[in-house]
């Protein structure tokens, strides 16, 4: 024999109906609730980075960061193809003593 179990309201869980209310919205009151400032917006870019307060200072929006950082990485571009260069040129220089 086959014991049918119900919950403490008397109805099975299997049917429950669609239009019951779940009872954490009665127990959490969302009417304060904000939007997260650190996802806000972001939601279809495809990389966050957050920086520290006195750098967001400085840094005001988007493009100036993405302005300094074009010319660091720039910079380091410029100098490892000069290190490049040099070490070529001590190579030459190598051969020729020898």
């Amino acid at each position: 024999m086959r014991v049918k179990r119900v919950t403490a309201s008397g109805s099975n869980m299997k049917n429950k109906s669609v239009e019951e209310d779940d009872p954490l919205d009665r127990e959490i009151d969302f009417s304060k609730a904000r939007p997260n400032p650190l996802w806000l917006g972001v939601v279809d870019r495809t990389c966050v980075r957050v920086i520290d307060k006195d750098l967001a200072e400085l840094f005001p929006d988007n493009d100036t960061v993405n302005a300094a950082l074009r010319a660091l990485a720039d910079a380091a571009r410029r100098s490892k193809v000069s290190a490049r260069r040099a070490a070529v040129r001590r190579k030459r220089i190598a051969k020729l003593r020898r």
